[in-house]
């Protein structure tokens, strides 16, 4: 059997750029079934499974040209150093590396294969969530103290002001459309079982922001890609 015939720069762009579009498509329709649990649900799914093959497209199709131009160990240098912020635990298990460092862009790749870990909520709730969230992580701050004269280290917890309390929702605004993803925990073929929480904004704006870090991916990989 001939093997395929390479495939030009332009073209793999046009592969990638489809598959941005289709995750696209679903993420309006998630606006537009934000009140039908089962259908926004769907859209949610099949939203995350095409996020995701963008990143196994660029796997497949960015690899095999980079091999095709004699440069594809340049090019799993350069993937892996962008895989540090989406890896997922099981495969850092196996790597024995970080998993990665975008909670959300985890959460979102461990996701796509049980969406019903969603939830209708309210954007007080939201609110409570995230300042929460910030509260715990700005409330303490670790001090630490030399005597250069005794050589001793002092390490000490010390209170922080805590942050200015959240706004009060707008009570004119319809929140009843709004949705959150719940905390989920993944088990790999080991058994070893990880729990991911989840991120502390509404689902569409996580999505949104979700897209726009692969449209951003995409775009550097076509530029690391033309210097070959």
């Amino acid at each position: 059997m001939a093997n395929a015939p390479p495939k030009t720069l332009a073209e793999m762009r046009a592969k990638l750029d489809d598959k941005i579009m289709e995750a696209l498509d679903f993420l309006g329709d998630m606006e537009a079934w934000k009140q039908d649990h089962i259908r926004f649900a769907h859209r949610v799914s099949a939203f995350l499974s095409a996020s995701e093959s963008v990143l196994s497209m660029i796997d497949r199709h960015a690899k095999r040209y980079a091999r095709e131009h004699g440069r594809e160990p340049t090019f799993a240098a350069w993937y892996e150093a962008k895989a540090d912020a989406f890896r997922m635990p099981h495969v850092a298990r196996r790597a024995k590396k970080s998993s990665g460092s975008d909670l959300e862009w985890v959460y979102l790749r461990a996701a796509r294969d049980d969406t019903i870990h969603i939830e209708r909520t309210s954007l007080a709730r939201l609110l409570r969530v995230t300042f929460t969230a910030h509260a715990y992580l700005t409330a303490r701050l670790t001090v630490t103290a030399t005597n250069h004269e005794t050589g001793t280290v002092t390490v000490s917890e010390a209170e922080t002001p805590p942050p200015a309390p959240p706004p009060e929702p707008d009570e004119t605004k319809d929140e009843k459309d709004l949705w959150a993803f719940m905390p989920l925990e993944i088990m790999d073929q080991g058994g070893n079982i990880t729990a991911i929480n989840p991120p502390t904004d509404d689902v569409v704006s996580v999505c949104k922001r979700y897209l726009d870090k692969l449209i951003e991916l995409v775009e550097e990989c076509e530029r690391e890609l033309s210097t070959y």
